[in-house]
C-alpha cells in the first residue's frame, strides 16, 4: 500500500485601479513563498482596462524575476494572461514572450477558457507524478 498526494496552487491576480508598489511587491511575495515552499502553481493574471500601475512596476518585476527565474521556471506549472480585447491578446501572444516567461503561456478573452486551459494541465500534472 502506498499514499500520493498531489497539491497544486491556482493563483489569480486581478490588477485595476491605481496599483501600488506595496500591492505589487505583495503580489511577488505570494509567489515567492510558493516557489520557497517548492508547491507547485499556476498564475492567472488580469489587468482591468483603465488600471494603471506605479512608475516602478517594471522595475520591481524585472528585479524580482531575474532573481527567481530558475527556479519559477522549476515551480510554475503554468502562466495565463487574460486579455481585455484582441488588440491586447495580440500584444501578449508573441514568441517572445512565451520564450521569456520558460513555462507554459497562455493568452485568452476568456477567463473560463483561462481556467480550463489550467484544469487540463493539472489532470496532465497530476498523472505525471
Amino acid at each position: 500500500m502506498g499514499l500520493l498526494i498531489t497539491e497544486t496552487a491556482v493563483v489569480e491576480a486581478v490588477f485595476h485601479d491605481a496599483v501600488d508598489a506595496p500591492q505589487i511587491r505583495h503580489w511577488l511575495a505570494r509567489i515567492e513563498y510558493l516557489i520557497e515552499q517548492r508547491q507547485p502553481f499556476f498564475f492567472i493574471a488580469s489587468t482591468h482596462e483603465g488600471a494603471s500601475f506605479t512608475e516602478e512596476y517594471r522595475a520591481i518585476q524585472a528585479v524580482w524575476y531575474k532573481q527567481h527565474k530558475t527556479v519559477f521556471r522549476e515551480i510554475c506549472q503554468g502562466l495565463v494572461r487574460i486579455a481585455n480585447d484582441s488588440a491586447e491578446q495580440a500584444r501578449l501572444d508573441t514568441p517572445a514572450l512565451h520564450a521569456a516567461w520558460g513555462v507554459p503561456y497562455f493568452v485568452t478573452l476568456d477567463r473560463a477558457h483561462g481556467y480550463r486551459w489550467v484544469a487540463e494541465r493539472l489532470v496532465n500534472y497530476a498523472a505525471a507524478v
